[in-house]
Formats: structure tokens, C-alpha cells, sequence
């Protein structure tokens, strides 16, 4: 076909029972990109089950004194909780939420101050914070944050980026949360109206806080909004505490720290319990919201949590490759075919390393569906073509919409497409499109796509499948 010359296409389309309806390179290894979270969603609906909840404490460490005093710590102890200050799926909550009840947990219990450390604890994974399969370009970006069993505000932070005064002005910086946790390297510059404005981070230490922005942003042009990703989620959820703290005029005299980091891991583990105090438990958002978060915006940092989550609770630690060996696991007790080929070194699809065939992504579908025909958190948290977010201009014809039910991916030179599609005679039908070294645009990819699920759609499956 024309523009894939240089292309591999790996397609496989089956009847929900495992009849291929159509099959080209559908046992070959291929990127999936974020196809891959197809599988990381549909493991963890089986194995977390939809009731599962994450749990995050917070604790006071030490004695109350008369004045109001805590002479100890407070301590925040993780469960890898994605949902914890996050602003998925509901744009206006943040850690804001959190810190005043935190706040008032505090007053309740009578503490004005703190003589000790805010600790963050998340040790329910290990110390991976990012996949090293990962390509250090992008760890800045907010879509490569890391992974951490303490987490908040999607280990990431917002900026709003503004003109100066006048042209040669540096951009000015608005960070939410407002926080001193990074090192700010403001080398942006104001242009004339009508320029083109780019002003963004560029750079940040892969084990560091220091940020760089650099680009233009025009005299005319309101506000540029970008995210970008933060090092060490542990601290920054203690850090962004403490600063709460301090605003609300409950000052604490020691420092925000991982706990990992501290030289009295074992006097925190052994504090008596008679000196040890909870103050509040937050309970996470439910796992069908979740599994829509991770496959309706299709957000990588709740795709990794929930990977690790599988390896702290099935495997060996909480690490991307314990959870890896779980999800390769639950494949083969399902009866994946070649389950042992099937490479993961993240739960989101980022990493270049991971390789699944289209049949293995066509029966996961089918497995899934006949599980839980009717009202599955998996299925529903799949976009609708023609309908809903990144897929709303596709499929979108009067006798289309609503009749696709899938998961899209896209990392570079790889554009891959899995899930549900409705034949002309009601059926319904697995399938998977993956399209890799492709050096042609997306959108002539998901035309072509889109082309091949139109002839699905006016396909009378019972016709075709008894030869008729």
C-alpha cells in the first residue's frame, strides 16, 4: 500500500469465541505503545478485582505536649495510590483537598507544631522511580512521571506561562502547586505580538529537581499551560505537606524527606506504639475510575502505578519488572497464546522495549468480554469512536458512531489501535491494528485504520463466516 512501504503491519480480527475473521503478521512481536495499557487494565480488573481500594495514613510520631507540640514526626505512608492529590479525572481536585483535611487532622488531635520531619513513605515499591527502558529525553515531561508508593499531584506539577512587560522580558512562571520543591532556570524571553510563542521546560535532571525553561512566548498571547514531571514522589508529597503546613500556620522545624533517605529507617519502623498516633487514612478513588483514567486519557503515571501495585500485592517487590512478571503470569493462566514471547517493561507502553503480537491483544479483548459481558469497569473504560475524547472526530458518521469501542497508542513511528467493533449483523468482534516504522503521519494512519473497521462495520459476519 501506498506510504507503507517501509511499514510492518501486524492486524488480527476474531469473533468473540477466538474465530479469526482476518489475520496478517498477527504472531509477530510489535511496539504496542499505549495498547499496552489494554493489557495492564484488564490484568489488574482481574487481579486488583474493581473493588480494590488503595489506603494512605498519616500519622503522628512522637508525644503532644501541653502547648501543642509534637515532639516526633509526622509521617505519610503510601499504598501506591495514583489517585491521591491527583487532578484525574476530576480537573479542579489536587492536593489542595488533601492538605486541608491533613490540616484539620492535625488540629483535631491538638498539634501546633512539629519539632521533627514530615516523612514520606513508600516503600510498598521499591526504588525505581522511572523505567530505565525509558528514553531520557522525555523525563521532564509530565507524561513520563515517575512511579512511586507515595505519590501526589500525579508526581508532576502544572505552569502557566506568561509574556513579560515587554519584549526581552523573561517569561513569568506560575507553578500549581505553588511550591519551592524545584530549582527554577528561567531562561524564556518575551517577543514581539504576533511571534511565535514555544516557552516550555526543556530539561531536567534525571535523579534532580532543577528545572530549565527556555522559548518565546509572544507579547499578545495570554497564557501558554503545561505540565511537567518532578524527581522522588516520596519527598515531594512530604515537601508539599510541610509547605501547607507553614500556610496554615503549623510550622515544622525539621525537613521533608523520603524516609529511605534517613539514617533512623529502624527507629521509625520500632516507634512504640503507645507514642504513635493516626491521624487520618484517605482512601483512594475506585479501580473502575481508575482503569478509565488509564485508558480514556490514556495517563501513563496511573498505568505504572497500577503495574507496580500488581507486583507489591502477586510478586516478588513493587517494581516494574515484578509487576511485569504478574501481568506475564495472569497471561498465561488465561491461555494466552505464546504468552512467553510477550516483553513489558512498563505498565503504560512508553518504554520501546515492550513487544505483544495482535492476537495476544484480540484474545485478552475476547477474554475480558466473555468474563463480564454486561457493565465490566474494563470494557467501559474504553473510548467510544465518534464519541468521546481522543476519538470523537473518528467514526464518526451517522451509521459509525458507537460502534467502536477501543484503545489507541502512539509512540514514536508506531501507531496502534485495539478493541471492540459492531458487524453489520450485530455482531460484535475483536480486534487489534498495529502499525510500526511507519514515516508517514497519524492521521494517514488512522484513516487507514479507520477504512479497514468501516468494511468490519458493513460486514454481515454470519454470511461471511459460512462462506456465503
Amino acid at each position: 500500500m501506498s506510504g507503507y512501504s517501509h511499514a510492518i503491519w501486524g492486524v488480527r480480527v476474531e469473533t468473540l469465541d477466538g474465530e479469526v475473521v482476518y489475520d496478517r503478521n498477527g504472531e509477530t512481536n510489535l511496539l504496542p505503545a499505549s495498547n499496552l495499557k489494554v493489557v495492564t487494565s484488564a490484568a489488574a480488573h482481574e487481579l486488583l478485582g474493581p473493588d480494590f481500594l488503595y489506603e494512605t495514613t498519616l500519622e503522628a510520631l512522637g508525644y503532644i505536649d501541653q502547648e501543642g507540640v509534637l515532639h516526633g514526626h509526622l509521617l505519610i505512608t503510601g499504598s501506591g495510590d495514583p489517585t491521591l492529590g491527583s487532578w484525574h479525572p476530576d480537573r479542579e481536585q489536587n492536593s489542595a483537598q488533601v492538605f486541608e483535611r491533613w490540616t484539620e487532622a492535625l488540629r483535631e488531635a491538638g498539634i501546633s507544631e512539629v519539632r521533627g520531619n514530615v516523612i514520606g513513605d513508600g516503600r510498598i515499591f521499591n526504588e525505581d522511580f522511572t523505567s530505565p527502558y525509558w528514553e531520557e529525553v522525555h523525563r521532564s515531561w509530565w507524561y513520563v512521571a515517575g512511579s512511586s508508593g507515595l505519590a501526589m499531584e500525579e508526581n508532576a506539577y502544572r505552569v502557566f506561562i506568561r509574556p513579560g512587560e515587554e519584549p526581552g522580558d523573561p517569561a513569568e512562571l506560575e507553578f500549581v502547586p505553588d511550591t519551592g520543591y524545584m530549582t527554577i532556570i528561567n531562561n524564556t524571553r518575551t517577543v514581539p505580538a504576533g511571534e511565535r510563542s514555544n516557552a516550555d521546560s526543556t530539561w531536567r535532571e534525571s535523579r534532580g529537581n532543577t528545572v530549565l525553561f527556555e522559548g518565546d512566548i509572544a507579547l499578545d498571547r495570554e497564557v501558554i499551560n503545561e505540565r511537567g514531571s518532578i524527581y522522588d514522589g516520596e519527598r515531594y508529597a512530604a515537601f508539599l505537606f510541610k509547605e501547607a503546613l507553614a500556610r496554615a500556620d503549623l510550622p515544622v522545624h525539621g525537613e521533608a524527606v523520603n524516609i529511605r533517605s534517613l539514617q533512623i529507617i529502624e527507629e521509625i519502623d520500632g516507634w512504640p506504639e503507645d507514642s504513635r498516633r493516626l491521624l487520618d487514612t484517605i482512601t483512594s478513588r475506585p479501580m473502575p475510575v481508575i482503569l478509565d483514567v488509564i485508558n480514556k486519557p490514556s495517563h501513563n503515571f496511573y498505568a505504572d502505578m497500577v503495574l507496580r501495585t500488581m507486583g507489591a500485592h502477586f510478586g516478588e517487590e513493587g517494581g516494574f519488572a515484578a509487576g511485569a512478571a504478574v501481568v506475564r503470569d495472569w497471561m498465561e493462566g488465561i491461555g494466552v497464546p505464546d504468552a512467553g514471547s510477550f516483553q513489558m517493561a512498563d505498565g503504560s507502553g512508553m518504554a520501546r522495549f515492550n513487544m505483544v503480537q495482535p492476537r495476544q491483544l484480540t484474545y485478552i479483548l475476547a477474554h475480558m468480554r466473555r468474563q463480564s459481558p454486561e457493565g465490566c469497569a474494563f470494557h467501559g473504560s474504553l473510548v467510544i469512536a465518534g464519541e468521546e475524547g481522543g476519538l470523537r472526530n473518528r467514526l464518526a458518521g451517522e451509521d459509525e458512531r458507537g460502534r467502536v469501542r477501543a484503545k489507541t497508542g502512539y509512540i514514536r513511528y508506531a501507531r496502534t489501535f485495539s478493541g471492540y467493533v459492531e458487524s453489520a449483523d450485530g455482531q460484535e468482534l475483536v480486534f487489534s491494528m498495529m502499525c510500526n516504522n511507519h514515516v508517514i503521519s497519524n492521521t494517514y494512519v488512522n484513516a487507514t485504520q479507520d477504512d479497514a473497521l468501516r468494511i468490519l462495520m458493513r460486514t454481515d459476519l454470519g454470511a461471511l463466516l459460512a462462506g456465503e
